[in-house]
């Protein structure tokens, strides 16, 4: 896809990790959670799509709804 895939990936993992341990409120867990259901839902739409090009557009809006809701629950950095 880009480089901005890596850039998400690497934000989500930071998340992960405070998740693991405990560090994130609970109106974060949960919108934690909601965002995993609906990345996972792309993802096996991106899967089954007639072409690359509908794949991409999906990845696309995909993309935008993991930076929302990054930009809405989790602003602050992550602490490690």
């Amino acid at each position: 896809m880009d480089d901005g895939a890596d850039i998400l990936l690497a934000r989500i993992m930071m998340i992960r990790d405070d998740l693991k341990a405990g560090r994130l409120t609970p109106e974060q867990v949960e919108a934690y959670r909601r965002l995993g259901r609906t990345v996972d839902g792309i993802t096996r739409e991106m899967d089954v799509a007639v072409d690359v090009e509908a794949a991409t557009a999906l990845w696309r809006e995909g993309a935008e709804i993991i930076k929302t809701c990054l930009a809405e629950h989790f602003t602050a950095p992550t602490c490690h």
